[in-house]
């Protein structure tokens, strides 16, 4: 239980304007990809230091968690729960080293192939790298689909 309250003592709700910016990454939680089960997203940076962790949810929240790696030391399990059975995003093959030696690699990884430029705890610098990921959602079938329905509707009139 306090591996729980330490997530929602920390975690930062950001406000509208970051579900706006992000419709895929919201909807990627709530929507079946293709041959890939449903989860939680967790768009995530680390350095030596300390972590950052963006979780979009399936419920529409976008939690933010910056955290230190001793402080996260004492939420071990609620951490390895979250590395399990959520999808994470990391800009490089470096941070997911920095992730691994700290923690462990988590179950199931994709890479941005995006440095952050400039500190993980500066929202603009951040905010560029989740951009990349939106990105990535936005070209899904089915989210953009959801996203973009009079899309469908025009190309279906062409046909």
């Amino acid at each position: 239980m306090q591996a729980n309250s330490f997530f929602l003592r920390r975690a930062v709700a950001r406000p509208a304007a970051w579900q706006l910016r992000y419709p895929a990454l919201a909807l990627a939680s709530a929507t079946d990809l293709m041959e890939e089960p449903r989860k939680q997203i967790v768009v995530a940076a680390a350095d030596q230091d300390c972590i950052r962790m963006v979780f979009f949810s399936s419920l529409g929240s976008v939690l933010d968690l910056h955290t230190t790696w001793d402080d996260l030391a004492r939420a071990r399990h609620w951490l390895d729960f979250t590395l399990r059975w959520n999808r994470w995003w990391l800009p490089d093959s470096s941070t997911l080293e920095t992730l691994t030696r700290f923690t462990r690699e988590p179950s199931d990884t994709r890479l941005a192939n995006r440095p952050i430029r400039g500190c993980i705890t500066d929202d603009a610098s951040f905010c560029e790298y989740v951009d990349v990921v939106e990105a990535s959602y936005r070209r899904e079938a089915s989210i953009s689909k959801a996203l973009f329905p009079a899309d469908d509707v025009y190309t279906s009139a062409l046909v």
